[in-house]
């Protein structure tokens, strides 16, 4: 591969802006984990770059030798680091690392830590209010969390009916009319 002079470069190399396809930035202030990973395996479906990620690429003997491999998985550790926050950022960049690597590390720092992800999440649902946030985006807010909640343990599913009142609990004191009438 590395001699033909007319190979065509891989799918990856045809992406000049990986913000427009993820447009979000990984961070651990956001719980936006599980939509970045969509978006990012989706992407690399899309472009047949998903074996660099999920290991089902049968590498060469010496990867390092490769360069068609290497090139390719240099584009993707870019996309890994040009999609995550600073801090994270420098948590994962390594040198001599491979795509895989940086991969299994993020999911590392967001999966190895799902108790204290949901016990956060819980308390954020349990404590959150309307405040200033219009009626539609007060629940949403609460339908993300709950998403998300659903997203770190199956198990964890928010019932219809807690979602309710967590959404009555945190509603201004002009809507409390309305809050009685739903409790009722």
């Amino acid at each position: 591969m590395g001699d033909n002079p007319h190979r065509f470069p891989h799918k990856a190399f045809t992406i000049l802006n990986i913000k427009s396809h993820i447009p979000l930035v990984l961070d651990f202030k956001r719980h936006s984990y599980d939509s970045w990973r969509t978006l990012f395996v989706t992407l690399c479906q899309a472009y047949d770059a998903s074996d660099h990620i999920d290991a089902t690429y049968d590498p060469p003997a010496a990867k390092a030798t490769d360069e068609d491999w290497n090139n390719s998985d240099s584009i993707l550790r870019m996309w890994v680091f040009t999609t995550v926050s600073q801090p994270l950022l420098q948590m994962v960049l390594k040198e001599h690392s491979y795509a895989r690597d940086v991969w299994l590390h993020l999911e590392k720092i967001f999966c190895d830590n799902k108790e204290p992800r949901a016990m956060q999440l819980k308390t954020e649902l349990r404590n959150i209010s309307m405040g200033d946030l219009s009626a539609t985006t007060y629940c949403s807010k609460i339908q993300h969390l709950a998403d998300l909640l659903e997203n770190l343990d199956a198990s964890s599913k928010v019932q219809d009916k807690n979602l309710v009142i967590y959404c009555i609990n945190g509603l201004l004191t002009k809507y409390e009319h309305l809050a009685t009438l739903i409790r009722h």
